[in-house]
């Protein structure tokens, strides 16, 4: 029996070069080092390092993030209406959501997935089909708490998915952070890679 190697490191000599590990890559390019990987509905690329000196023998390499469908911009928006009926600005609790790709419709539903809140925090219920299967993990911040926290990092270590925080949700002016995390490796992107249409009401801290 042949057992598939979950990691892999390999050079890459040609461009579009195909992602074969189950869980991810590190390929070495013309201009740096980068993890990659693929999912039915996602195929992402980080750098983790770039060369002084590019090795013109192999090809060259870019990070990107590449949904096969974008993620409609309602979604957004409800989790957004969701989020504010779940808590009030003078006692705030955080509150978890899971956007997911449907198998035979190819569209995209969302579900809140809170095993606990509290004000700075919030657990997944890991059970939930919803949770494991997630293209989209994102959840609510106290309000001015603008970055990805430590906690954050350890919750988000070891997934291939999106992730993404909802700040100062009732302001008039709620904000959003994504990033993509590919096992321990995370990088921020503008909502626009990942969004279909305009998200009304919600200002990008990325972009």
């Amino acid at each position: 029996m042949n057992i598939p190697q979950l990691v892999t490191r390999k050079f890459l000599f040609a461009q579009n070069q195909p992602i074969t590990a189950p869980l991810y890559e590190i390929s070495i390019a013309q201009n740096g080092v980068f993890k990659r990987a693929r999912r039915r509905e996602m195929t992402a690329v980080l750098k983790l390092s770039a060369f002084a000196v590019k090795i013109p023998e192999l090809a060259v390499e870019e990070a990107r993030v590449e949904l096969a469908e974008k993620i409609p911009a309602l979604i957004f928006a409800e989790i957004l209406a969701h989020a504010r009926n779940s808590t009030d600005a003078t006692n705030f609790t955080e509150n978890l959501y899971a956007v997911c790709r449907d198998n035979e419709s190819g569209g995209y539903f969302w579900k809140e997935i809170s095993h606990s809140r509290s004000f700075g925090s919030t657990i997944a219920r890991d059970d939930d089909t919803a949770y494991q299967q997630a293209v989209l993990e994102i959840h609510t911040h106290p309000p001015g708490c603008r970055e990805f926290s430590a906690s954050d990092n350890r919750d988000e270590s070891g997934k291939f998915r999106l992730f993404g925080i909802l700040v100062d949700i009732h302001s008039g002016q709620p904000l959003l952070r994504l990033r993509v995390g590919i096992y321990d490796s995370f990088w921020e992107i503008p909502v626009e890679t990942i969004a279909e249409g305009q998200i009304e009401n919600l200002t990008d801290l990325v972009k």
